[in-house]
């Protein structure tokens, strides 16, 4: 039995165009709407799909959508999968070895939850994103957002670990092929620990906005890349970030 694991970065937000005025949890822009139904499309020809698992962010939402509507498969929400601040661990890192990192993450999600109208309970995300269900065998609170504040590399790595092992324990010993829509770095993490990579502040693995990785997981713990930022799905002209990495 496969567990054959799509990772989609999610396509290029507003705040990378000119003119955005919005606040935080930014969603796609008018480029980024167009790269998701590409995505979208690609999916419809990538036979078989059984289940879909998103980020909390917006971004990542909205390109998760254009996969579920051309594919009515589950498709479940996971804050889990939300973006970590990679340019960040460095301070993180600094602020440990100086004994004030705990006041830091506290004040940091203080702040954070201070922005609770840009972010949805995630109870409440299915009335703003039809057929999307609350992840299973995840026990984040409804005010999600402020626990990812201030991560260091270690929390975020270890959160990849968490979201591999609950996402595999639930597909176990089943063929199945699954989407997993996140974001550039959180993404690169995740290839890094299903491959048996060492930690590293950089990504490794690059993903343009709306490309996609495969790997595929076998019974037997081997682990292959099949795919990494593939971008066939666009044209030339719609290909923003990643391929310079």
């Amino acid at each position: 039995m496969t567990i054959r694991m799509y990772i989609v970065r999610h396509a290029q937000p507003a705040n990378q165009e000119q003119g955005y005025t919005g606040g935080p949890n930014y969603p796609l822009g008018k480029l980024g709407m167009e790269q998701a139904a590409c995505v979208g499309e690609q999916f419809a020809n990538w036979l078989p799909l059984d289940v879909i698992y998103s980020s909390t962010l917006q971004r990542a939402l909205q390109t998760a959508e254009a996969i579920h509507k051309k594919r009515s498969v589950p498709w479940y929400v996971y804050p889990a999968l939300s973006e970590t601040d990679r340019r960040g661990w460095p301070l993180m890192r600094e602020l440990v070895g100086a004994g004030s990192y705990q006041v830091h993450a506290e004040e940091a999600a203080a702040n954070k939850a201070a922005q609770s109208e840009h972010y949805p309970l995630l109870s409440k995300v299915g009335e703003l994103f039809p057929g999307v269900q609350r992840g299973r065998d995840f026990n984040w609170p409804d005010i999600w957002h402020p626990a990812l504040e201030a991560e260091t590399r270690e929390k975020t790595y270890d959160r990849a670990r968490r979201v591999m092992a609950t996402i595999r324990k639930i597909h176990e010993g089943t063929d199945v092929t699954i989407a997993i829509v996140c974001h550039a770095a959180f993404g690169s993490v995740m290839l890094n620990e299903l491959l048996g990579c060492d930690p590293c502040d950089h990504n490794r693995f690059s993903f343009s906005h709306a490309a996609i990785a495969r790997v595929d997981i076998e019974d037997d713990d081997s682990v292959s890349l099949r795919l990494l930022n593939y971008v066939g799905h666009l044209r030339p002209e719609m290909v923003t970030e990643g391929l310079e990495l």
